[in-house]
Order: C-alpha cells, then sequence, then structure tokens
C-alpha cells in the first residue's frame, strides 16, 4: 500500500500544481472548445464522491476524487482552480493553497473556465470557505466584512502552518492584500446572466470569465496602518526572495496598493471639497422663556438663507411704577447669513434678519456625526449639536402698574437677548 500512497500523492500534488499554475488552459481555445453536461454524469458522480470524502474526512478518498477530477480534457471543467483552492483551505493544505491563491490573484483579468457543475459541492464549498462574494447585490457588501474576516483567518493560519518559509511570509502577506482583490464565482455570473438572458444549462456548464481582479470599494473600511506594515512585508519578501515568481507580481502590486491608499484617503476626506460648497437642511432650537425657532437654511457658497419660524412666551419686567410687556412671538422670519469658518467639526456663522422684527446673531454648528463615504450622487448627510444667539429688535408695550386696557398701553422698541440650544440634520 506504501507505494500507491505515494505514487497517489505525487500525481495529486501534480495536478494541485498544474491547475494552480494553470498548465493547459493557455493552449485552449474556450469559444471552439465546449462541455456537454449531458456527458458529465461520471464527474458529476465523481464530485459527489469528493463532497462525501470532505463531510467524512476521508483524505484518501479525497485525494482520490481530486485526481480523477483533475485530468479532464478540458482543463478545469470538471473541477475548477477556485474549487480545488477551497477543498485545500477547508483541508488545511496550506502547502498547496497558498501558491495556488497566487497564482491566482496574479491572474487578475484572465478568462478561465468554470467547472461545468453548479451541485451540492460548489454550494457546500461556497459556505464553508465564504471567501467568494455572493452574487445578489444586496447582500454582497452586507457579506464582503464575513467573507475578509474568513480568508484573513485562512491566511493567519497557513502563515503559522509547517510549509516552506517562502510561503508563510506571502501568506503573511495575504492576511491583508486580499481585500484590494475581488473574487468571483461561477454564481457570480451566472446571476449576472440571468438580468438580461436566461440561462441555459449548456451556458451553466461554459462559463468562460475572469476570476480575480485587482479592485477596492472605498465605501468599506481600508485599515490603512495594515496597509503600511504589509507594504514593509511586501518589499522584505521581494528582497529576500528575488529569484521567486511572486516578486515582481509583488512590486507591481505594492505600487497599486500605494495608488489605492492615497485615493481611499482622499475619498473619505469628501468633506474637505465640500466645505462652503452648500446644502439644505433642518434645526430645531429651544432657547429661554421657552422660546422654540425652527429653521431650514439653504446654503449656496457661503450664504446661508434660513427661512424660521419662532415661538415663545411673553416676558413682563417690573421698574418702578411701570409695566414692560412684549407680544408673544408667534411669527415667521428669514434671516441671511455668510459661513465664515467652516471645518470637519465646526461652522460659524454670523447672520441677521427678521420680517416684523429686526434680529441678528452667531450660530455656531458642531458635527458629531457625519457619513463616511459619499452616496450614489455624490451627496451626503451629517447631524449638527447647535448653539444659537439671537439679539430680537423689536416692540415692546409699556403701561403703568394700574393700567388694565389693551389701549392705553404705549409701545416701545426693545433689545430682547436670547440664547438657543438645537440639532440639525443636513444634506450636503
Amino acid at each position: 500500500m506504501m507505494p500507491y500512497t505515494r505514487i497517489l500523492s505525487t500525481l495529486l500534488l501534480f495536478a494541485a500544481f498544474a491547475l494552480a499554475q494553470g498548465i493547459g488552459s493557455e493552449q485552449v481555445d474556450f469559444n471552439k472548445v465546449k462541455v456537454n453536461p449531458a456527458e458529465m454524469q461520471s464527474e458529476l458522480n465523481t464530485r459527489a464522491d469528493l463532497l462525501q470524502a470532505l463531510k467524512t474526512g476521508n483524505t484518501t478518498k479525497v485525494d482520490s476524487a481530486l485526481l480523477v477530477l483533475s485530468y479532464e480534457k478540458v482543463p478545469e471543467s470538471a473541477i475548477d482552480s477556485l474549487e480545488i483552492l477551497q477543498v485545500n483551505l477547508i483541508r488545511g493544505r496550506y502547502d498547496l493553497a497558498v501558491p495556488q491563491f497566487a497564482n491566482m490573484l496574479m491572474k487578475g483579468r484572465k478568462k478561465v473556465r468554470y467547472s461545468f457543475a453548479n451541485d451540492s459541492l460548489y454550494h457546500y464549498l461556497k459556505n464553508e470557505t465564504r471567501i467568494a462574494p455572493r452574487h445578489h447585490w444586496h447582500r454582497a457588501e452586507r457579506d464582503q466584512e464575513g467573507r475578509h474576516l474568513k480568508l484573513k483567518g485562512y491566511m493567519t493560519e497557513a502563515a503559522q502552518a509547517n510549509i516552506k518559509q517562502e510561503y508563510k511570509d506571502l501568506a503573511s502577506i495575504f492576511v491583508d492584500l486580499h481585500p484590494y482583490f475581488i473574487l468571483y464565482d461561477k454564481g457570480y455570473w451566472i446571476y449576472l446572466g440571468s438580468i438580461f438572458e436566461d440561462i441555459s444549462p449548456d451556458s451553466m456548464a461554459n462559463i468562460i470569465r475572469i476570476r480575480s481582479e485587482e479592485g477596492v470599494d472605498f465605501h468599506n473600511d481600508i485599515d490603512t496602518l495594515a496597509a503600511t506594515m504589509m507594504l514593509i512585508r511586501m518589499e522584505a519578501f521581494c528582497e529576500n526572495y528575488p529569484e521567486s515568481e511572486y516578486s515582481e507580481w509583488l512590486k507591481r502590486v505594492s505600487g497599486n496598493i500605494k495608488g489605492s491608499i492615497k485615493r481611499y484617503k482622499e475619498y473619505r476626506a469628501y468633506y474637505k471639497d465640500k466645505f462652503y460648497t452648500g446644502g439644505l437642511g433642518l434645526e430645531l432650537f429651544i432657547g429661554n422663556s421657552s422660546t422654540f425657532v425652527v429653521g431650514v437654511p439653504i446654503q449656496i457658497s457661503r450664504f446661508i438663507l434660513t427661512p424660521s419660524y419662532i415661538n415663545g412666551e411673553s416676558s413682563i419686567t417690573i421698574k418702578e411704577d411701570q409695566v414692560k410687556a412684549r407680544n408673544d412671538f408667534d411669527e415667521f422670519f428669514v434671516t441671511a447669513g455668510i459661513d465664515v469658518y467652516e471645518n470637519k467639526w465646526l461652522k460659524i456663522q454670523p447672520f441677521a434678519g427678521g420680517w416684523d422684527f429686526f434680529t441678528a446673531g452667531l450660530q455656531g454648528d458642531f458635527r458629531f456625526w457625519m457619513s463616511k463615504t459619499p452616496g450614489e450622487f455624490h451627496g451626503a448627510e451629517y447631524m449638527t449639536l447647535k448653539f444659537r444667539y439671537m439679539g430680537i429688535y423689536h416692540d415692546t408695550k409699556t403701561a403703568t402698574s394700574d393700567e388694565t386696557e389693551e389701549d392705553e398701553l404705549a409701545e416701545e422698541k426693545q433689545w430682547d437677548h436670547r440664547f438657543f440650544v438645537g440639532i440639525g440634520v443636513h444634506f450636503w
């Protein structure tokens, strides 16, 4: 049994590396060579055997099934390199998984064949490894963090595994490199194709698409500190392994990563381009003497026009034998302000205006929340805590303390000082 086991292992290793390197795929004209799913029953049965062997942990049967599936006249038609990678990750065969993953990323944007079957094995590998994206758009972003954590876990284990040092160092790079790449599986392309046309069994069995590409979603968080340390490890790898097949590729990727990080930082600092640009908001203030103000600020460049409504109780003061009483505030007014200073957190606005009265004052906005990225139409939102002073020049009515008739009250002008605290939501 020993010679047979050794022969089987040797053949399996060769087959795995052949798939990892893509041996033979460049010689196949994908447009001329088609797979007939009706003729693949034997391969489908072997895939079922592979699934059972994985679930039961039967290493020998896993190796045998992989060997059978790896040798097809049409490369990757029975089992593709992504599925092989997933099998090796599940088994902890990092000596095979790390170089295969590397070669998969190195072939970004190159078309490859996907295996013919959309079967239980495909779904098992997808659910167990979670390294390929969900193909439903509304689930993809939500699932992305989980996928990244799963791959990070695999590569962390690989970096600590008993494999050759070059692969361990490579895996330590992949711990933080994988978010800069997108992996696709057949489910993605089936879903994408189904949007525009019906997917036939024949077309499902002959998917020729890219498997990976460089890509960064700036809407998702990127650990720039981890990226900086990763770039250092990439430089060290290239110095330690100048003859490695991965060194030149890593040099190119490192340059791309630096550019991506720069663009990411600029994208996340989008608010700098929005200072003094304008927007629309809603603000609510509560002030002394039970006064409240509701306003709708409309900003164009530095100019801020705010239609508002004020409501408040009368104040009564008694001086010697006179009573000064103003009318209740219950009216609309408009203010015009200037955005004199603005940064990420703070905005200062002097203003003046009125309607039936005159007002002037100063308002400060503190942004305590801001959307991380602009939306689909390049707009963004923020919320503010607001502080406002309003000096209100308005009519008051004066009477002696024993006067009671409204028509006996004398009118005069007076300044009223009001302080407010408020909250606002803004779109810019």
